[in-house]
């Protein structure tokens, strides 16, 4: 399939995901926190890690920023302490501090399919405060990765002339 010439709201995340190719990180549920770290900063280009089962099948998602505030809160807790005010972000706290795995500290998966639109993209980033999403086949294996300041990038060229079809 030809690459697309252009990223609009209508555009398939399978035409999108080949022009972006960004490599998606898949860690497993068990996997130490350590470990996914490392495997993180190994591929800062994708923000959100895509949690398997031991089939390669997607059961969560874990933001970049999460793992950081793990290690952050493990390194230095009293920089996070100070702003907790209430009882439910001290229990949040206090889980996450206790976090060793992928699986402990992983959210509930939220996921693109191959023929979800540009549209469907940016509004479920939107909608889960998300900067990065992981693209499913149909048997929930993770076979891609869709990055929001790359699609915006792309989307954005779209909708404003160049520079050089302006002249001096």
């Amino acid at each position: 399939m030809p690459e697309p010439r252009s990223v609009l709201k209508r555009t398939t995340i399978r035409e999108v995901e080949r022009v972006l190719d960004i490599e998606p990180t898949i860690v497993r549920a068990g996997d130490d926190l350590i470990d996914v770290a490392r495997q993180a900063f190994g591929r800062p280009s994708t923000r959100v890690l895509s949690v398997v089962d031991d089939e390669g099948r997607l059961v969560g998602i874990l933001p970049v920023l999460r793992v950081v505030e793990e290690i952050v809160a493990r390194a230095a807790p009293e920089q996070l302490l100070a702003d907790i005010s209430t009882v439910e972000q001290a229990a949040r706290f206090a889980e996450e501090v206790s976090a060793r795995t992928a699986g402990q500290l992983m959210l509930a998966p939220v996921f693109l399919r191959l023929d979800d639109t540009v549209s469907v993209a940016f509004a479920a980033m939107h909608v889960h405060r998300l900067s990065g999403l992981p693209v499913l086949d149909e048997d929930r294996h993770v076979v891609g990765y869709v990055d929001v300041l790359e699609l915006a990038l792309r989307y954005l060229a779209e909708l404003r002339p160049t520079e050089a079809s302006h002249g001096p």
